[in-house]
Formats: structure tokens, sequence, C-alpha cells
């Protein structure tokens, strides 16, 4: 079963709740210098407690990062997750197999960017209404951020390796188009369901994360 959380937060997330991070999420925190980004991580760090919670699993279940950079559980294999997180939104999915999600705002952007793209996904970009051009770079973008997460393991993957429009040996991707202009994607092979599309505020959250990560170990 693939569940997909989503929380929009009007105000940054206070650090005063940085003690509900599991130790991972509080490490990554500390290396951040500028507060947007610090403000990001934070709310996108307590979503994934959250996620995990709902799950079963105990917030200090040992994370381990693979060469790729992803995070991944250290002890167990039956369970997946990934986050993201972009202007006032976080995002985490959690899922039995591999999966990625990435969300990005839909904002004016220079076309040349694309060249990055597999030569199709440049091709099927040109081919679409101007008017519709950059809904449809992000469209791509989103994808390809998902799938990068979702395959990522020893090495990192190039953005012009595989296309992610016309069919991806079994990936599959879902978009989720959010208020305010941003738009998020999901990328897993969907061998199950997606059982759950959950929109969290702030203050369910909160109200369910009442204790610090270390008062539970």
């Amino acid at each position: 079963m693939t569940d997909i959380y989503i929380m929009k937060y009007g105000t940054p997330m206070s650090e005063e709740h940085a003690d509900l991070l599991p130790r991972w999420r509080r490490r990554r925190l500390e290396r951040l210098r500028y507060a947007p980004a610090r403000e990001a991580s934070l709310g996108a760090g307590l979503l994934w407690r959250y996620a995990m919670e709902a799950h079963g699993v105990h917030p200090e279940e040992p994370v381990r990062f693979l060469q790729a950079g992803k995070p991944v559980f250290a002890q167990r294999d039956d369970l997946h997750f990934s986050l993201s997180h972009s202007g006032p939104y976080a995002m985490c999915a959690v899922s039995g197999g591999h999966i990625g999600v990435d969300i990005q705002q839909i904002r004016p952007v220079h076309l040349s960017v694309a060249r990055r793209f597999h030569f199709r996904e440049r091709d099927w970009l040109a081919e679409q209404p101007r008017a519709e051009q950059t809904d449809a770079f992000f469209r791509i973008w989103t994808r390809k951020e998902a799938w990068v997460k979702a395959v990522s393991r020893d090495q990192l993957l190039s953005l012009d390796q595989e296309d992610v429009i016309h069919g991806l040996n079994g990936w599959q991707f879902r978009e989720y188009p959010l208020e305010d202009g941003y738009l998020a994607a999901v990328c897993a092979r969907w061998e199950e369901d997606v059982g759950q599309i959950l929109m969290v505020s702030p203050q369910e959250l909160l109200s369910a994360l009442k204790e610090p990560c270390a008062a539970r170990e």
C-alpha cells in the first residue's frame, strides 16, 4: 500500500519543535544556515515522523544514506519513503516498494534548461503550444526528480538518461496539482494501489506529535 501525505503550512514551523525530529533529521537541520531552508526542512521532517508513526514505525528507526544520498531504513526493506518540500508544501510518500516524490512551483523559467533532458522529452516539449510550455516543462521536471529519488542507489543519475514522458521500464508516474501554482509528482512501480492521499494541517501534525523523539527511546 502506498500512502501520500501532503502538508501546507500558512506560517513557517517554529524551531521550538525541532526536538520532535528524529536524530537523522535534526543533524540535517543543524547543517542548514539559510532560514527558509531550515524552516522547510523542519516541516518535511515533522511530516516524515507523522507518516512513520501512522505506519507503526518508531521515529528513531535507524536510517542510513545510500552513496547517491538517498535516505533508507538501515534494518528493514519492507517499507520505503520519499520526501520533498517546496514553498509552503511538504510531501512524504510511504510504500512497500521503491518510491520517489517531488514538488515544484510552476514559475517562469528559461526553457534552455531543457537541454539537460532526454532528447525525446525535448522534442515533446517543443511540440507543446507556446502558452503551455512552462507547465509542460515542470511536468517533466517533477517527474524527473521523483524518478531520480525512486531509482538512485549507489550512483547519481543523469537527467538525460531516461524519458519520463513516454514510458520508463515499468516505472509509472502520478501528478497532483496543488494550490498556488504548485505541482507534485510521484514515481513508483505501482504494484500496489495508492491507499490514501492525506492533506495534513500543521495543527493536526503537532497535536499528534506531542512527545520529543528522545522521550520514546
